[in-house]
């Protein structure tokens, strides 16, 4: 049993790195984040969305397959939500491509606050995220999952998520990458909120 356990953990572990490393909405606040504000406001926004991927993980070791099979409607207000934020966060990323830039580094608790909201919202927003583990664990899981195992795959999900968008943050915040962004700022803030709208829009109009 334990060496099934593992088994279909290194399993799990191994599709979801795949999906991760997929650009996606998370992996665009993540950029912009750490090339636009300190390093430790970046990491905030990077452990949003390792809870939240706990959380989807947490949610389809439940089955939430079940519950959305059950009441469709739930996941289309759900992806309909998660659409609309996404648009609205790409609009704000466009209308305010033109401001100056705040000053970084500053320590603010509640510039971290904000950053960690920020992954929390990125990454609730993108529904397609929730297809993802459903399906995921839907094939993979035991019927009757252990408790240790439950923890095992939920841990591996956020160590992945912070491993993988927390690194990417790190060398994005160095300063060559920050500097170049002052010096295009308009322009990286324009594609930022068009890539973000435009997978909203994908994420509205997807079956």
């Amino acid at each position: 049993m334990l060496e099934s356990d593992l088994t279909t953990l290194l399993a799990i572990a191994a599709v979801y790195v795949t999906g991760v490393i997929v650009p996606g909405p998370n992996f665009v606040a993540t950029v912009h984040r750490a090339v636009s504000a300190s390093r430790r406001e970046a990491l905030s926004l990077v452990a949003g969305i390792a809870v939240v991927n706990m959380l989807w993980a947490t949610a389809a070791i439940g089955g939430i397959t079940l519950l959305f099979a059950a009441a469709p409607w739930l996941f289309l207000a759900i992806k309909l939500a998660g659409a609309a934020y996404l648009l609205w966060m790409g609009l704000q990323l466009i209308r305010r491509a033109g401001a100056p830039i705040a000053a970084a580094g500053t320590g603010s608790g509640k510039g971290h606050w904000r950053a960690f909201r920020a992954g929390l919202m990125t990454n609730l927003a993108n529904a397609k995220a929730v297809v993802f583990f459903a399906s995921i664990f839907a094939a993979a899981t035991p019927q009757d999952p252990t408790l240790w195992f439950a923890l095992a795959v939920v841990a591996s999900v956020g160590l992945i998520a912070f491993l993988w968008y927390g690194g990417l943050a790190l060398l994005l915040s160095l300063g060559g990458a920050a500097a170049a962004y002052r010096r295009a700022k308009p322009w990286i803030d324009r594609l930022c909120g068009a890539v973000i709208g435009a997978l909203g829009l994908k994420l509205a109009a997807s079956g």
